[in-house]
């Protein structure tokens, strides 16, 4: 995806530089965003020839029906809940 914050960075610097000629300005913005996108095709197409090792899971690693194993400590967040709506609450 093109990054049009960086694109206006770049069109930024170079009125500065170039003091607002138009021209200048637009050729390096347009060639800046070809190599940028450029760039992200080619990552994209690595990514699909060359796909990442899967993970060995863990030791202790058990699978819930979903296939995810939950997180440890959301047991916890009901009890973590209830002790910030105190802290929020009380008289201090």
């Amino acid at each position: 995806m093109l990054d049009y914050q960086s694109l206006g960075l770049v069109a930024v610097a170079m009125a500065v530089v170039t003091r607002g000629s138009l021209l200048p300005i637009l050729a390096v913005t347009v060639l800046v965003g070809l190599v940028s996108m450029a760039g992200e095709a080619v990552a994209r197409r690595w990514r699909r020839r060359h796909p990442a090792p899967a993970r060995p899971a863990p030791a202790g690693h058990r699978r819930t029906a979903a296939g995810v194993t939950p997180n440890p400590s959301d047991g916890d967040f009901g009890r973590w809940m209830a002790a910030v709506e105190r802290v929020l609450r009380s008289a201090e």
